[in-house]
């Protein structure tokens, strides 16, 4: 499986999830297997897409060779 079609498929378990726990969170259910679940699958994906605004970094530090 490549790499987007795993972030693809993360994002959909995570959104199902979050349905899930909406629902047992309405009918007063317990819910802790699930967030577990959710705290995983989010790990995971953040460990495969970078956050933050890379391109700032990458042009901050551009900027700063110039100054020096």
């Amino acid at each position: 499986m490549s790499k987007q079609q795993t972030i693809k498929t993360i994002r959909a378990e995570i959104e199902r999830l979050n349905q899930e726990i909406d629902l047992r969170i309405i009918r007063g259910v317990p819910y802790r297997r699930e967030a577990l679940r959710h705290k995983a699958l989010k790990s995971q994906l953040a460990r495969l897409v970078p956050t933050g605004p890379l391109w700032l970094t990458k042009s901050l530090s551009f900027m700063s060779a110039f100054m020096f």
